[in-house]
């Protein structure tokens, strides 16, 4: 292990704050002790932070290697990421762009975002852009539709996703406005990123399950995305009852993604097998409805694969577990290995 120069900014949204404190008042009288320490792993910094495996990456899904702009990724044929800004209403400990957030925090500029349409007109086959960073919705609604409204003027069938923590950092930035906004904007999908039921808890988070419900009910589909995280959601009953919540509410679990190989994140880590073992009995808990898809981006650029279905003839991967590491071998040859510690 060696130690890390990076400093991910400690900020914690005043909605949050106001969650943590309910819960942390609930913990000293002996209730939802577990709930109080899953939220606070997630947002207070810890000592862990500062070891680097020698594993971990700056860059962890290789995001440089697919670079056509300096916000723009285009790893996939029909799909182009842009990293929109790099704030966020709370800093995630187990964030995997880290670096990205600890350097840039400015809104893309105006120049950029002809950069990126300039682009965009010159590849036809991309039929979906996701907004992500840091966190879209930490500007207002009127500069997130004009970079809609300038994109689709490049590309007007474009699919818009909108990758956030809004609804769970600060649910008050989810107003009638910004709704209405993106019914206006349709193709339209909202990604939350939701990784326990304390999230969407009635009794501690009321706010954020009105917000992600005002989005469902307004017609907007809303699918969601989860991170395995090492003591903090890494059992079947509880991964359970969050999946069922969120279809419940009209949300579809989308992905729940093992965690990336992000510089000071390891004590966030599950063992890949422990996380494959977890799944298998999670899907018998779950309707096909409530089963996110289990996911891996590969280190380093090999791009995201389900789990699942390595050694299948469904991907174009196969897998052997040597000493402590998973090989991912692609059919091409090329190699990407994954811990198992």
């Amino acid at each position: 292990m060696t130690m890390s120069t990076l400093e991910l900014p400690c900020f914690i949204s005043p909605y949050m704050k106001k969650v943590l404190n309910a819960l942390e008042k609930d913990f000293f009288s002996g209730e939802d002790r577990g709930w109080f320490n899953a939220l606070k792993q997630q947002l207070i910094p810890s000592e862990k932070e500062t070891q680097i495996a020698t594993f971990e990456l700056q860059d962890p899904l290789g995001s440089c290697n697919y670079q056509v702009t300096p916000r723009a990724v285009h790893q996939y044929k029909n799909r182009l990421l842009i990293l929109t800004t790099a704030k966020c209403f709370s800093y995630c400990r187990h964030c995997f762009r880290r670096d990205y957030t600890a350097r840039c925090q400015e809104w893309i500029s105006v120049s950029e975002q002809i950069e990126i349409c300039n682009y965009l007109k010159q590849h036809p086959q991309i039929q979906e852009v996701l907004f992500s960073g840091g966190d879209p919705l930490t500007v207002c609604d009127k500069q997130i539709e004009e970079f809609i409204l300038r994109l689709r003027e490049s590309s007007p069938k474009l699919l818009i996703r909108i990758c956030t923590r809004a609804n769970v950092f600060a649910p008050e930035r989810i107003t009638e406005n910004l709704v209405a906004m993106f019914r206006r904007q349709r193709p339209l999908w909202v990604i939350p990123h939701i990784n326990h039921p304390v999230e969407i808890s009635s009794k501690y988070s009321l706010e954020a399950r009105q917000s992600l419900l005002r989005i469902v009910d307004s017609g907007i589909p809303v699918q969601s995305q989860t991170v395995l995280l090492k003591g903090i959601n890494d059992t079947v009953d509880l991964l359970a009852e969050l999946f069922y919540q969120l279809t419940v509410m009209g949300i579809k679990p989308g992905y729940l993604f093992q965690t990336d190989l992000a510089a000071g994140t390891s004590h966030f880590r599950v063992p890949l097998e422990q996380g494959l073992k977890i799944y298998k009995s999670l899907c018998k808990e779950l309707s096909g409805l409530s089963t996110p898809v289990y996911a891996l981006d590969l280190p380093g650029g090999g791009g995201k694969i389900n789990l699942l279905q390595v050694n299948s003839d469904a991907n174009d991967f196969k897998v052997t577990k040597i000493s402590n590491k998973y090989v991912f071998t692609k059919n091409d040859g090329k190699i990407w290995e994954y811990p198992d510690d």
